[in-house]
């Protein structure tokens, strides 16, 4: 049964992380482990360029 989840392959979709077609979990584990126990995409954060971070002085004061 393990063989034939692992032949089944990987899921991709643009934009997110690859995960198994077919996953086995048993009973025990998807009780211990909740919503964890099956992994879902998960939409992987290098999609968008990050900005550089702006060196200087930081936020100055308010004169009031």
């Amino acid at each position: 049964m393990i063989a034939e989840a692992a032949a089944a392959g990987q899921f991709e979709m643009d934009g997110f992380s690859p995960v198994p077609r077919i996953q086995i979990v048993s009973v025990a584990a998807a009780l211990q482990l909740r919503d964890r126990a099956v992994r879902l995409p998960v939409q992987r954060d290098d999609a968008f360029k990050r900005a550089k971070r702006e060196g200087g002085a930081g936020q100055g004061r308010l004169d009031l």
